[in-house]
């Protein structure tokens, strides 16, 4: 049926249409017509179409041609979401977000969908009459074959779309540069803390990939086993053990006349050999205290 252009309503927060495209659509919409309706629901609120609707006003239509649809509100969603994950144009964030909410819409819609397939579930054995129908594919399966993907690449958008913090979804859409989905299925992986900490680092251009954010992380491990096991002591010591092995040993019993039996060069290696302890001790002062706020 025939519908008042302005008379069709658009949900907010729905992702604009790509300008570029509506000017292709329109052009090809002036040439043959438009061959498929737009996708309303009762209350003429857009289920599928934006591109289609967009280009209609462009051309000047004050009307348009419409399917009403009787969906509900997560039908309506679902289709909203399909519509737009075939959109190319879509970041990995982007993309990942929506897959991660179509994920949840699809399993409250098809909960049987949740439990079976699972590792040790019983539709997984070839005697069991539990298995799923033809419509009632699990999530990563129906969706991936709508995309033209594998089921894989469904399940890392959608880790990165549900593991990703608030926080760290933000400081990325800020970024001026693009970054890797490689690089966000590893920020994924992290701890909430540090995910935040790592994306800064990303946008900024500081490191260019989670490694070298990981990397940097087990050093600090390696430092703080470094002064847990005491292995520091010895190597705070031992330098000067070794520049006085090398002392005469007829001098040993009178190191008080440190002149008398170092040179002036010695003297300010000896210098700097304490000033290096100092420091040290002064570090593991620092991660003892630190160790001490952990505890308490």
């Amino acid at each position: 049926m025939l519908i008042n252009i302005n008379d069709i309503k658009i949900n907010p927060g729905r992702r604009e249409a790509a300008p570029e495209d509506v000017q292709r659509l329109s052009e090809s919409i002036a040439e043959v017509g438009m061959m498929n309706p737009i996708t309303v629901d009762a209350d003429y609120t857009l289920v599928a179409g934006l591109h289609r609707l967009e280009a209609a006003k462009l051309l000047g239509w004050t009307e348009v041609e419409c399917t009403i649809c009787e969906l509900d509100s997560l039908h309506a969603e679902l289709a909203e979401i399909d519509e737009n994950v075939i959109r190319t144009g879509l970041s990995d964030l982007e993309l990942s977000e929506l897959l991660a909410r179509r994920k949840k819409i699809y399993e409250t819609l098809h909960p049987t969908t949740i439990a079976r397939n699972l590792p040790g579930h019983a539709s997984n054995y070839e005697s069991s009459s539990d298995k799923l129908t033809d419509k009632e594919k699990p999530f990563s399966q129906d969706t991936a074959e709508k995309m033209g993907v594998s089921p894989r690449t469904v399940e890392r958008h959608v880790q990165i779309g549900e593991n990703l913090t608030p926080e760290t979804k933000e400081i990325l859409r800020g970024a001026d540069t693009k970054i890797t989905k490689q690089n966000l299925t590893k920020l994924s992986r992290l701890e909430p803390e540090q995910q935040s900490e790592a994306a800064k680092r990303l946008t900024e251009g500081t490191i260019k990939s989670v490694d070298e954010f990981t990397a940097e992380g087990t050093a600090m491990v390696r430092e703080n086993n470094y002064y847990r096991t005491g292995a520091f002591i010895v190597d705070a010591f031992s330098e000067q053990n070794d520049a006085l092995g090398r002392v005469p040993e007829a001098y040993k019993l009178h190191l008080e006349h440190y002149r008398a039996i170092l040179s002036p060069e010695q003297i300010k290696a000896m210098i700097g050999i304490a000033e290096g302890s100092i420091k040290m001790l002064q570090d593991y002062i620092t991660f003892l205290n630190n160790e001490l706020e952990v505890t308490e």
